[in-house]
């Protein structure tokens, strides 16, 4: 929340907070050693700070408000989507439930957002299962991109679906919608990494509300 609504919003600072929280998102890839994913990031933000900076000055008209569109769409998206990508693939469900839960939560919040934890990894698991059957197939990307479609949307959609009653199915079972108190192995307390990414937080929403409302 903190990433996405600061990026999207507009001030003095907010290209010098851009590039912050740019480097910051960009970090938790390395935290997960996710290193091809931080090396592809990497790169197409250069790409883009190359398009503003080189590219954009020496056209005009149509073709300059439309790299100006791509670069500010993906600016100010690319490290939310990253912050996502590391909150659902590095959080494990049994602390995330244990971790509501200690905050008093309502299980009515828990139960969803537990199931969404599995339901993008499995998504992108199942993903890669279709590709590879229809690569198997002889059906690529290249060759027959009219049935792309057919072939890898459709299923996809039909397995989404089966997920998810799956996913459901599974919570229910290992008694998470219980009424009795739940007990867990997994130790959840704020460490010192956890109190400075919050001063950082409440650091940048100081910033953010100074410019909003005091400028």
């Amino acid at each position: 929340m903190t990433v996405s609504t600061i990026l999207i919003s507009s001030g003095s600072s907010q290209s010098i907070l851009r590039v912050i929280l740019t480097l910051f998102s960009l970090m938790l890839l390395l935290s997960i050693h996710r290193y091809s994913l931080f090396i592809n990031f990497t790169l197409v933000f250069i790409a883009l700070i190359a398009i503003q900076q080189w590219l954009v000055p020496i056209t005009d008209g149509l073709l300059q408000f439309i790299l100006l569109g791509i670069v500010g769409i993906f600016m100010n998206i690319l490290p939310g989507f990253i912050v996502g990508f590391f909150t659902l693939f590095a959080t494990k469900v049994s602390e995330f439930i244990a971790a509501m839960e200690k905050l008093k939560l309502p299980r009515t919040v828990i139960i969803p957002i537990s199931v969404i934890f599995r339901f993008f990894p499995t998504i992108a698991e199942e993903y890669q299962h279709i590709s590879h059957a229809m690569k198997l197939r002889g059906i690529t990307f290249t060759r027959h991109f009219t049935k792309l479609i057919e072939y890898r949307v459709i299923p996809l959609i039909i397995s989404v679906v089966q997920i998810g009653n799956d996913l459901s199915f599974t919570a229910m079972t290992r008694g998470i919608d219980a009424p009795n108190q739940r007990t867990n192995v997994c130790v959840v307390k704020l460490g010192w990494l956890d109190k400075l990414l919050m001063l950082i937080m409440l650091i940048l929403w100081v910033i953010y509300f100074k410019e909003k409302f005091f400028q």
